[in-house]
């Protein structure tokens, strides 16, 4: 399966130290130094081909799973689902019983909550606007869910942990959302980003930070090293112990146009396309 760039074991000894300066590596186009000018019909973006049934990867983009689960199943822990619970798993790093506060519960969001159920937080809040992706939280692990609609978030979760939670995760990239992420927090807290915010200003209580001592921490990818994670994830899924195959939905291609429908009224969290005329190699 293809992800991100990884590291090697030298560059990367330890599951959630990537080298940052090198992810990016082949997620914005070629290679350096390549030159695919001559090859026909290909096209890079994201590090990858959209819609294409094979791909030329770098051999440090591709993780070896399992032939036992179905490949097309293990395509989003690539991205989204390895985003979510790196997060928990390797960055935020709950203790037993700690309280921890996931807002938006997509892909992402919801994964965070079975990695947060998995190292055995005490409470777990989802925080979201859908209704059935907070009722789903519940089934996959939420202690505790808010809906934003209903006023202001952080008030919300003081009402479930008065002193705040010890962690928070941003999974929306929406900066007031942000800002409740933060204020959610109780003192020494830390709050996750995740969600890619616009690249305007955010105004925050610099005081507040200090004067509590919260952390702000920027993650990509779940700051995973994916030849570690991705497998691990596979294992506890096969183990029914991080069920991400109810986030998914299968559509032929054909039907792309409603998965994306779906996704948007929040019905699917995790669309797959099958592209028709399926080979193996």
């Amino acid at each position: 399966m293809w992800t991100l760039y990884k590291l090697s074991f030298r560059e990367a000894p330890l599951l959630s130290r990537p080298l940052r300066a090198k992810l990016w590596r082949n997620t914005a186009g070629r290679q350096r130094g390549a030159d695919r000018s001559s090859w026909p019909g290909t096209f890079q973006f994201f590090g990858q081909s959209s819609f294409a049934e094979f791909a030329l990867c770098h051999e440090r983009n591709v993780v070896k799973v399992p032939t036992e689960v179905p490949l097309e199943l293990l395509g989003p822990l690539a991205c989204g689902i390895q985003t979510g619970a790196g997060s928990v798993l390797n960055v935020l790093a709950p203790s037993v019983g700690e309280a921890i506060a996931i807002f938006g519960v997509g892909s992402v969001g919801l994964s965070a909550v079975m990695a947060a159920r998995l190292v055995g937080a005490g409470t777990v809040i989802a925080v979201d606007l859908n209704e059935s992706r907070l009722n789903m939280a519940m089934a996959l692990g939420a202690t505790h869910v808010v809906n934003g609609a209903e006023g202001p978030t952080a008030d919300q979760i003081r009402t479930i942990a008065p002193d705040g939670v010890n962690y928070a995760l941003d999974a929306t990239g929406v900066p007031h959302v942000i800002l409740q992420a933060i204020a959610a927090l109780a003192p020494r807290g830390v709050c996750g980003l995740v969600g890619a915010p616009p690249p305007t200003g955010t105004p925050i209580n610099l005081a507040d930070i200090m004067a509590t001592g919260k952390t702000i921490r920027g993650i990509v990818e779940g700051d995973s090293t994916p030849d570690l994670l991705i497998p691990r994830l596979v294992d506890l899924y096969r183990q029914g112990r991080f069920p991400f195959d109810k986030l998914v939905r299968y559509y032929e291609l054909a039907d792309i146009n409603q998965a994306i429908e779906d996704s948007e009224k929040g019905l699917t969290v995790k669309p797959i396309i099958r592209m028709p005329n399926r080979r193996s190699i």
